[in-house]
């Protein structure tokens, strides 16, 4: 297993961030229903997934945060546990990603996991929110206008 940490900063109203972030992923349903379907991109790859989030609470937390798991939406490939966090910052809020990738089961699994996996799950990771930060100041934009 590797960790993962990963964060964009986001321009748009740290006010706005859960509703923002909820539209992100009711715009993407899953045709498995429950969750949503997001291609992650790594490099000229493209891979669909079915990401799943659910917001948690802790105690004395102002920000949203949200539990989040993807796998692919075929095939035996990595998956990523862990949270999606919303951070405050000067001009707007950070998307901060925080999990750990877990390669496919069995041998050929795990020599994958170790030579590339890791590599291919840390940039689908940076990607994922690259694209949400893009979409997310878009739909703020919209609201302002």
């Amino acid at each position: 297993m590797t960790r993962l940490v990963e964060r964009d900063l986001v321009l748009a109203p740290l006010d706005a961030a859960a509703d923002l972030l909820r539209a992100y992923f009711a715009a993407r349903p899953s045709p498995l229903g429950g969750g949503s379907r997001i291609v992650l991109r790594a490099g000229m790859a493209a891979l669909p997934a079915i990401v799943r989030t659910e917001r948690i609470q802790r105690p004395g937390e102002l920000t949203p945060r949200y539990s989040l798991h993807w796998e692919a939406e075929d095939g035996p490939y990595s998956e990523v546990d862990g949270e999606l966090i919303i951070a405050p910052a000067d001009r707007g809020f950070w998307l901060v990603l925080i999990g750990v990738y877990v390669p496919p089961e069995g041998i050929a699994g795990q020599a994958f996991g170790i030579a590339i996996g890791r590599l291919i799950a840390r940039t689908t990771a940076r990607t994922l929110l690259r694209s949400m930060r893009v979409e997310i100041e878009a739909l703020a934009r919209g609201m302002t206008a």
